[in-house]
């Protein structure tokens, strides 16, 4: 690998990687950041790119890996929100009572029925902060199939699971993010 292929990655990728970076960081200035310092780690190792997977599945774990490492700073635990649900409030305890589907899995939400809901007031962080109590293996697996656009295939090579593991853990991220709209989603 060289330089040159490095070059053709920024032409390719960088508008995916910023995307995800923007979705997960919720700043567009510190996604600019991570995926400029992604480029530069690249380019740093590429001697260590063997060629075995897509190049963007290597980009998208660079950046993935500098997003967490950000998240895990002293900056970031000092400016973290409060008034997050909480893992007890968990997503899917209201699904199940006593090992039984419950009526409240099968109800129809309003937030369901609102076409523009990303766009009322509130309903974003809510989002977001639904997102954040998902494990954090979920939470990327969403990030990368829903918001950066990869392929099912590719994910479950950057996160070095088997297909079927891949789908179970989408399915149950989004029995969990719909229960906890249900629950604190007040429109």
């Amino acid at each position: 690998m060289d330089a040159n292929n490095l070059e053709d990655w920024i032409d390719s990728y960088s508008d995916d990687l910023l995307r995800w970076a923007e979705y997960r960081l919720g700043d567009a200035s510190l996604a600019q950041d991570m995926v400029q310092d992604t480029f530069i780690a690249a380019y740093e190792n590429l001697d260590q790119f063997k060629g075995d997977s897509n190049p963007k599945t290597w980009l998208s774990r660079i950046l993935r890996n500098k997003i967490v490492d950000y998240f895990r700073s002293a900056y970031y635990r000092k400016n973290i929100f409060e008034g997050q649900p909480s893992e007890e409030d968990g997503a899917e305890k209201n699904l199940f009572d006593h090992e039984h589907w419950t009526n409240a899995a099968f109800e129809s939400p309003a937030w369901e029925e609102e076409e523009a809901l990303m766009d009322q007031e509130g309903f974003k962080d809510l989002f977001q902060q639904c997102l954040e109590n998902l494990p954090t293996l979920w939470r990327d697996i969403i990030a990368a199939k829903f918001f950066a656009g990869e392929k099912g295939k590719d994910i479950s090579q950057e996160f070095e699971i088997s297909t079927s593991n891949y789908w179970q853990i989408i399915h149950r991220a989004k029995l969990s993010l719909k229960n906890c709209l249900q629950v604190y989603w007040k429109s």
